[in-house]
């Protein structure tokens, strides 16, 4: 229910319906178009009514959410029921083959159908980023999502949105209602599908670890849950190495939500960012010991650069760059699929690097 207050007055606002109102899927479309913040999250619209090129349908609303993953927003004005859920899984299938240039082409239509002559993708969306307080620019289209939007969630929906959530397909139900008073059309978003958490008002390690899986098992959350296939294959490898040939280095730690770490003493010598299809490896040396040059001769890699577009940095196969912290350089390897874990030229650059670091 919605309620004004007029000093000490209570009136309840009556609850309405898009029909009752005249309004149609489309308005309720508009609005969420122009302020997607109505579903509770940052996104970045990418285009409305979206044509699918293998199938003769639309898909709603398409946007982008601040991890770089492609949203399907299906939106249903009157109750939520089936087929809108195959119709969002159909789609989340198709999309899920687009490459750089496809997002870059369907952004470009719909920014410059708009009007935005000067349009340009890799800045549209690294600002969009920014302005979310993301530093780091994430690879674009690792996973893709579903937001289903509309009246009451009808339970056989309900059901078949728990599996899929259950089987790690990530997919959230908002139900929407209207109030009116006088001329004035009130909309109230209200997220059923995950059920809000109440881990902030309870007490104890067991509820603060349940919200954070990190916390409770952070080997099956970083393996699991932020790395694909072959990246968790790639930091198995990574842990056996330093295992097998750093014995006097404690690790990994797992139970952070965004690294996994190891560490000589008291410092931290490598941290490593898991992602779907990337590994970070951040590894510090002693100040100016090695030369950028040479770790991409040895290692076949590229130079990361920071000023390139993000489609350079997105299409960018394996990655060094170096940047200065004090009395150390971090040398950040990024791995991509095609890397060489096991080589013998990345075990001598890690026995190197220790030895740097340990100078310090």
């Amino acid at each position: 229910m919605l309620y004004k207050i007029r000093g000490k007055e209570v009136e309840e606002v009556n609850q309405t319906k898009l029909k009752q109102e005249n309004k149609l899927e489309q308005n309720l479309e508009d609005w969420l178009e122009q302020e997607p913040s109505i579903l509770g999250e940052r996104l970045l619209i990418l285009g409305r009514q979206v044509q699918i090129p293998e199938v003769n349908d639309r898909i709603d609303l398409l946007a982008l959410d601040t991890d770089g993953n492609i949203v399907i927003i299906e939106i249903k004005k009157e109750k939520l029921k089936s087929p809108v859920d195959i119709q969002s899984l159909r789609y989340a299938s198709y999309v899920s083959r687009w490459e750089y240039d496809d997002l870059e082409k369907q952004a470009n239509n719909y920014f410059s159908a708009k009007g935005e002559e000067e349009f340009n993708f890799n800045e549209k969306f690294e600002e969009f980023c920014l302005d979310a307080g993301i530093d780091a620019i994430p690879d674009l289209n690792q996973e893709q999502r579903i937001i289903i939007v509309g009246g009451k969630l009808k339970e056989k929906l309900g059901s078949v949105v728990l599996w899929l959530r259950g089987h790690k397909i990530d997919i959230k139900i908002i139900e929407v209602s209207f109030f009116k008073d006088g001329e004035n059309l009130f909309l109230s978003p209200q997220t059923i599908i995950p059920i809000p958490t109440t881990e902030k008002f309870e007490i104890g390690n067991h509820a603060w670890e349940k919200g954070r899986p990190w916390l409770s098992d952070g080997k099956e959350w970083h393996l699991n849950k932020r790395c694909g296939r072959e990246m968790k294959e790639k930091l198995i490898q990574f842990n056996n190495i330093i295992n097998e040939n750093f014995g006097s280095v404690e690790g990994p730690n797992w139970n952070q939500k965004f690294y996994v770490s190891f560490k000589k003493g008291n410092h931290v010598w490598i941290f490593i960012n898991t992602h779907k299809a990337t590994l970070a490896s951040n590894i510090y040396i002693k100040k100016g010991d090695m030369n950028v040059n040479k770790i991409v001769e040895d290692l076949g890699i590229k130079i990361f650069d920071k000023q390139s577009s993000l489609a350079e940095k997105f299409q960018l196969e394996s990655s060094v760059e170096i940047t200065n912290k004090g009395d150390y350089d971090r040398v950040k390897i990024r791995i991509k699929k095609e890397f060489d874990i096991s080589s013998g030229k990345f075990l001598e650059f890690l026995k190197n690097s220790y030895a740097s670091f340990m100078k310090v």
